[in-house]
């Protein structure tokens, strides 16, 4: 952007934020109040952020479930789905590693992952994985739960190391490795639907049973959708 490449003078007529260098709160971009290409091209990042990942409806798609009451519905994709298939992963891959951290190509391709889609776009992905043990939430610890600020990366679930776990250990079957539920979608049931999928469907032949589901050491705000899910069970990690 032109107020990178070469210095520019302004006048202040009152506006203190003018010339200022701002991260825009809702898509993240660090862009110059005041600089007409840097405003036009936030604009334009930030509508499109908003947006999400577009996504028309294919004709082999793998239906897990349809809602009636939005019309929404949620399919798996696997990695090795026809190429166009993988790309459009690739670009909800895209918005998880911005959202909650990044995963290596090959390990994200080697889970199951479910998508949710609404309105012709993405607004809901869970990623899971087969485990067979895990931990409880080592309680004493609970102090290091990353803290819920207006700066915390979006998503139910984040990057590894935020929760402590303790060494009592549990036998569990499936891994929940990442949620995200696009912002203008979530308190809608999202997250709670796609976790309710994954145990119906992931597993032929089998409805697993929330205790035999953990998550991936979540952040304050996964801890709280995780504890309200499991309902009277204990929250499992790993």
């Amino acid at each position: 952007m032109s107020s990178w490449l070469s210095p520019v003078s302004y006048i202040d007529v009152g506006q203190r934020s003018f010339g200022k260098h701002v991260t825009c709160p809702t898509c993240g971009l660090l862009y110059t109040v005041g600089e007409e290409e840097d405003e036009r091209e936030h604009e334009k990042f930030c509508r499109q952020k908003q947006r999400g990942v577009a996504f028309s409806k294919w004709k082999n798609e793998r239906v897990l479930k349809t809602f009636s009451d939005t019309g929404a519905r949620i399919i798996e994709i696997r990695g090795d789905d026809p190429s166009a298939h993988v790309k459009k992963l690739m670009e909800v891959k895209a918005v998880l590693d911005d959202a909650l951290g990044f995963v290596a190509e090959q390990t994200f391709l080697q889970r199951s992952i479910f998508v949710y889609i609404q309105e012709h776009q993405v607004v809901g992905c869970v990623t899971m994985e087969r485990i067979t043990e895990a931990f409880t939430l080592d309680k004493s610890a609970s102090h290091l739960i990353a803290p819920s600020s207006s700066g915390e990366k979006e998503g139910v679930i984040a990057a590894a190391g935020a929760v402590t776990a303790s060494a009592d250990s549990h036998p569990v079957v499936v891994g929940i490795c990442q949620i995200w539920v696009h912002p203008p979608f979530r308190r809608k049931s999202i997250a709670t639907r796609m976790v309710d999928i994954v145990r119906e469907k992931s597993i032929y032949g089998m409805h697993v049973d929330k205790n035999l589901v953990a998550f991936a050491q979540p952040t304050r705000n996964g801890l709280q959708f995780a504890q309200k899910y499991m309902g009277p069970f204990e929250v499992l990690m790993y």
